[in-house]
């Protein structure tokens, strides 16, 4: 689990230096595998205003610029970018700056002309080429958030490669701690720190949502769908794009990297369905029938058979429940209106369905450990503020929704003083219930021998003293 220590610091505050935070954390028992620090090989690149682009005089293939840093002082930089244009935003590197590699700029000469530094592209940023736009990648880094930076600021803060990454082992056990929020938890507790949730609100507009969920089959606990029209597909904020990328996964649209974005922040996966390809106005939750052809989104036709659970639209298949959407639903440029999943898949039947197809995701790696069905309205209303925050929709009234199978609460009496000699440390009564309840246990002590404990839903590895 690769959590970005800046996207954890929404959560709980973390006052200490990272190193000796990952030392605690595994010392708790969430096991930190490696921590990588953004941009500490980067020193001294800013962000510059390109003012004119001329052709050297004595080389084809390279320009002499003039560009704007901070107090208005102006730089010349050669270069042999072809991505470029007057009036945009980049990042220079100017002489005394330092590079990966120890690489040190230098005031210097090309083809008889002076340059005072050095563009930067994705590379000398350090930001992986697999999550860099096709108009940035063969050339200079440009910025194109030109609301949230000012010329001359350090470009680590600007793109936000001036934290840490951690990256943690986690148990199959531990499906709570597969998320930002899991991993915060921990670490509130760890730190004696308060957990602080998102406040998720929603306004939504005055128009009622009309939508019929069907669940037909024990193979889906809960399932939940809210409505939003007048969607604008497009790139999300940097900001959202950021912590994507660093938590391992690719920007692609605003709805889809909403979506994207719930599943780390919460650990429910959701989907989002092109409305205007639901024509029924209904989901029909049932198991495929066997023979089954179904395209998924990643425009390969699948077989299936009657065991795979699908969502449908009372009429044809347009999803396999967990694992992936399918090509005749997908979110494109030309939708106008979406339909946000969150549901609670049987863990069972989604391993089974993504081994026998071959098709592993983020999805259903999640719900093969289990996904909570408390989190399943909480992820879609998540995703809807989301829409709101960002202006890119205009969320209906209301959630649809067929919850036939409620999570039964889990109570558990246990003995704290036999549980504290197995243990091995010097841990009170007090700091015993007190640990379980940071961590959102209720307890209810009776005695030195027993405890009355209820889980909390989202602690799925709970069944035993």
């Amino acid at each position: 689990m690769l959590v970005p220590l800046k996207w954890l610091r929404d959560y709980v505050d973390i006052d200490i230096d990272t190193q000796e935070f990952a030392d605690m954390m595994t010392m708790t028992g969430s096991k930190v595998e490696k921590v990588d620090f953004f941009g500490k090989e980067t020193n001294g690149v800013e962000v510059c205003k390109i003012l004119e682009i001329e052709q050297h005089p004595d080389a084809d293939r390279l320009k002499v610029t003039k560009v704007e840093v901070a107090n208005g002082e102006i730089l010349q930089i050669v270069t042999n970018a072809t991505n470029i244009k007057v009036g945009d935003y980049v990042p220079v590197a100017r002489i005394g700056a330092v590079l990966p590699g120890d690489f040190k700029i230098k005031k210097g000469k090309l083809r008889g002309v002076l340059s005072e530094g050095m563009f930067c592209g994705a590379e000398e940023l350090t930001i992986p080429s697999a999550f860099v736009e096709d108009h940035k990648k063969d050339g200079i880094y440009i910025l194109d958030h030109q609301d949230s930076f000012e010329l001359g600021m350090d470009v680590r803060d600007v793109l936000g490669i001036n934290d840490a990454l951690i990256e943690f082992e986690i148990t199959s056990n531990r499906p709570d701690c597969r998320s930002i929020i899991g991993i915060a938890r921990e670490a509130a507790v760890t730190l004696g720190k308060e957990l602080k949730y998102p406040e998720i609100k929603v306004q939504a507009c005055d128009e009622e949502m009309s939508f019929e969920i069907d669940i037909q089959t024990d193979l889906c606990k809960r399932y939940c769908g809210r409505v939003v029209k007048d969607v604008k597909v497009g790139p999300s904020p940097y900001w959202m794009q950021r912590r994507l990328i660093e938590a391992g996964v690719r920007p692609i649209n605003n709805i889809v990297d909403i979506t994207n974005f719930v599943m780390l922040e919460y650990g429910q996966p959701l989907h989002a369905f092109d409305l205007n390809q639901v024509k029924t106005g209904k989901i029909v939750v049932k198991t495929a029938e066997n023979g089954e052809k179904f395209t998924t989104l990643d425009n390969v036709e699948r077989t299936l058979d009657d065991k795979m659970l699908v969502i449908t639209d009372g009429e044809k298949s347009i999803a396999l429940a967990g694992v992936m959407g399918g090509l005749n639903s997908e979110i494109t440029d030309e939708t106008t209106a979406v339909l946000f999943e969150g549901a609670a898949f049987n863990a069972e039947n989604t391993r089974r369905t993504s081994k026998v197809l071959g098709l592993r995701t983020e999805a259903s790696g999640r719900y093969e450990k289990g996904v909570a069905t408390e989190t399943s309205k909480t992820g879609v209303e998540r995703a809807c503020q989301l829409v709101e925050m960002l202006g890119c929709g205009r969320v209906l009234k209301g959630i649809a929704e067929d919850y036939p199978t409620k999570q039964e609460k889990v109570v558990l009496n246990v003995n704290p003083s036999r549980i504290i000699k197995n243990i091995g440390a010097p841990i009170t009564l007090d700091e015993f219930v007190k640990i379980l309840e940071d961590l959102e246990f209720k307890c209810n002590l009776k005695s030195a021998e027993e405890i009355e404990i209820e889980v909390p839903d989202f602690r799925l590895d709970m069944e035993q003293e």
